[in-house]
Formats: structure tokens, sequence, C-alpha cells
């Protein structure tokens, strides 16, 4: 929607110097764009790095070598991403015009989704456990049940809280 809204000249508010020039039609559509386009972003910025470390098994000695090289390929992929769109797109951008920069977004965005769309036959999809509304429940209420006193903070039962186990706890800390 930003792209189509970028390339076509009638569907560009006045030029007003104020945010109230962006009204009507053009105005919806330029906002249901960004708002659309930043949960777009939201949600896979949040869930690929979740998505990614499930396709690995972690008991696996060579899969945990595998799931440590996934990071740095995931961090080196991110970083050239953000430096090529803050460089070669932005360079189009001004240099062209601004719906070249926003295409070609378009076409990476389209490539990535199809790549994975491709891969779904291969993936690990876990099936969920229990709530993470219950897992953060539990974690609040051992804390605020052994906050009256010292004594009581160091001997939180910590079998109760998911995915710590004893050897976590503060008597074999100190």
């Amino acid at each position: 929607m930003v792209t189509f809204q970028a390339a076509s000249d009638h569907l560009h508010p006045n030029a007003c110097g104020k945010a109230s020039c962006v009204k009507g039609g053009i105005g919806f559509m330029f906002y249901t764009s960004l708002t659309l386009l930043a949960l777009g972003i939201g949600g896979v910025r949040g869930s690929m790095t979740a998505f990614g470390a499930d396709q690995f098994e972690e008991k696996d000695p060579n899969e945990e070598k595998a799931l440590a090289s996934f990071f740095n390929w995931l961090l080196l992929s991110s970083t050239l991403g953000a430096i090529t769109g803050v460089t070669g797109v932005v360079w189009v951008s001004t240099q062209r015009a601004w719906h070249w920069g926003f295409f070609i977004i378009t076409i990476a965005s389209s490539i990535g989704f199809v790549t994975l769309a491709l891969g779904k036959p291969f993936y690990r999809i876990k099936t969920p456990g229990d709530s993470p509304t219950i897992r953060i429940a539990q974690v609040y209420s051992q804390s605020l049940f052994h906050f009256s006193s010292l004594k009581n903070a160091l001997t939180i039962n910590y079998s109760l809280i998911y995915g710590l186990n004893t050897m976590f706890s503060p008597r074999n800390i100190f």
C-alpha cells in the first residue's frame, strides 16, 4: 500500500507543511498502510528469533552448535539488511523516486515470504505447552508470596517456576 501510494501522484497529500494536510481517503490509506507495515515488522522481529531457535534440538550437541551458528547468521543478515536499507535503498529513493525504494523493499519482502512459505514442509513446529500467562503468574505469585522477608525470599520453591531447576536457587549460589 505504501509503494502504491508513493507511486501514484493523485494519492499524495497537498503540500502545506502540516500533518493536518493528510485528510480523507488519502489520509486513511496512508495511516492504514503505516499501521499494517508496523504490525508486520513487529510480528516478524518478535517471532523470527524464537521460530528459528525452535528448529534445533537443544539436547543434541551437533544441533546445539548449529543453533549458535544460526544466531550468528541471523545477526549478520540483519546487520547487512540494515546497511543495505540505509545506503542502497535510501540512495535509490533520493536519486530516482520514493516509490522505487519502496518497490525494492516490497520485492525483497515478497521473496522472503515465498522462501518462508516454500520451506514450511521442513519446519519443526512445536506444539504449545502451558500458557505463558500461567508461567508469568507463577513467577509473580512466588515473588509476592515470599516478598515479606529476606529469609522467605531465599526459600522460594524453584520447582514451581517454569524452566528453573534447583541448581539456580540462592542456597546453591551463596
